[in-house]
Parts: structure tokens; C-alpha cells; sequence
């Protein structure tokens, strides 16, 4: 009767959580023990809320407490990050008590917060110097809590991007790997471009500095007005208003 109540517990607090785009681990069975299992729901709380701007998914595995420990009874519990540590990958999470008839109290847990989501590997051996293209990768799915720190998962983010270095095929790409190439040079002409509803102007222009795509360059006009946009990967500029 007891592992029964104890695994409908696990199925709606699991459910809730599949809500959120969240995922608890089996492992996870929150223990007969009401402050327990209060601080348990305290944490996973906490972890769903600071991690949802996380890309993919976040699945969290947190570490039950010994259920022969006895945690006086609180009326408010807070979770916090304890210094120094991240909610990534394994990691240690606190809880204080801010309410209770005797002595306050702290304890921390143990979790693994895992971000699982698609990132960039290398499809063929790039050279160094060469353009670095969506063509060039292909996405993987994985853990990114167990990869290396600033992986790219996003393959817009190779616009304008050369190989630092050799890249071998299969290489989990992070932004140092890549090196950015002006598409504009100072004192190059470049053409205007500005869109709006029902609309489309352009025009020509001098460069007033070297630009990277995405960086902002000053163009000066025929006029003599100079005008503020956006480097684009083809040379162009994007003007915004």
C-alpha cells in the first residue's frame, strides 16, 4: 500500500512537471515523509523556474533525502543556489527554512540538471580559413550539460564565420573555433537596403569603417548624411527604423 501511494505520488508530480516541458526521473519517488517530500517539491520548483530559458529540454534528477533524517516542521521554505555552483549538469541546491517554530534551518540537496537539445558537429573536415557553412554540419541530440561549456545550437550563428583551426569531421563546435571575417572593409562601397510594408529603398554608400555581419557600420550617402545599419553576409547593409 505504501510503494503504491508513494508511486501515485511520483506520477502527478511527474505530470505536472511534463507540463512545464520539465522530465522526472523514476528515480525520483518522493518519500512518505511530508517535509520531505515539501522540500523535494521545493526544489524541482525552484530548478523549473530558473531554468526555463534553457534551450530543448530540461530533465532534472534530484537525490532523495535519507528518509531516517528528520527536518522540523517549517511553514515556508525558500531553495536557493549555493555559491559558486550552476544550475548544469550536477550540482548542489539549498534550502533554508524562513518560517518555523524552532530553530531555523539549512540543508542542501543533490540534483543533475540536464539540457538535452540539438548542436552543431561537423559534417566533413573543415581547413583552417575556410567558411564555415550550414552545409558544413549537421545536428546532433544530446546532453549539453555533458559537453563541452558554449557548444553552438543555433547554425545561424556560422554567418561570416571561418575555421580558426583545422576542424576534423565530427567536431562538437564551440565559438572559439570560429573566427569572424569582415564582409565590409572601410572605405568600400556598399548599397543601402531598407524595407518597410508595401516598400523598398535603397541606396549607395561609403563604408566608414570595416564591419562583421551583423555589426554596426556607418555608411556615408551622396548627401553627406551618414547612416547607421547593419553588416548582412552578402556585403549589403540593412538600415532599421
Amino acid at each position: 500500500m505504501k510503494n503504491a501511494l508513494t508511486l501515485i505520488r511520483c506520477i502527478r508530480l511527474a505530470s505536472t512537471l511534463a507540463c512545464a516541458g520539465l522530465t522526472v526521473s523514476p528515480a525520483w519517488a518522493a518519500p512518505a515523509n511530508t517535509m520531505h517530500s515539501r522540500l523535494l517539491e521545493t526544489v524541482t520548483q525552484f530548478v523549473m523556474t530558473q531554468t526555463q530559458g534553457y534551450p530543448g529540454k530540461v530533465k532534472i534528477e534530484v537525490l532523495p533525502i535519507d528518509n531516517r533524517i528528520q527536518i522540523a516542521e517549517c511553514g515556508l521554505m525558500e531553495a536557493f543556489t549555493v555559491q559558486g555552483a550552476r544550475l548544469w549538469g550536477k550540482t548542489h541546491i539549498g534550502v533554508r527554512c524562513l518560517q518555523s517554530e524552532s530553530k531555523p534551518w539549512t540543508l542542501y540537496v543533490q540534483a543533475d540538471v540536464q539540457v538535452w537539445a540539438d548542436y552543431a558537429v561537423t559534417a566533413l573536415p573543415v581547413s583552417q580559413g575556410s567558411p564555415v557553412q550550414a552545409t558544413d554540419v549537421v545536428m546532433q541530440h544530446g546532453d549539453l550539460s555533458k559537453l563541452p561549456a558554449g557548444i553552438i545550437t543555433d547554425v545561424s550563428l556560422l554567418a561570416g564565420k571561418h575555421a580558426a583551426l583545422n576542424l576534423p569531421l565530427g567536431t562538437v563546435l564551440r565559438p572559439e573555433m570560429l573566427k569572424a571575417v569582415p564582409v565590409i572593409q572601410q572605405g568600400q562601397m556598399v548599397q543601402l537596403n531598407s524595407k518597410g510594408e508595401g516598400f523598398v529603398i535603397t541606396a549607395d554608400g561609403t563604408a566608414m569603417q570595416t564591419a562583421n555581419v551583423g555589426q554596426v557600420v556607418d555608411v556615408k550617402v551622396s548627401s553627406g548624411q551618414i547612416i547607421k545599419g547593419i553588416a548582412q553576409a552578402s556585403g549589403k547593409v540593412d538600415v532599421r527604423f
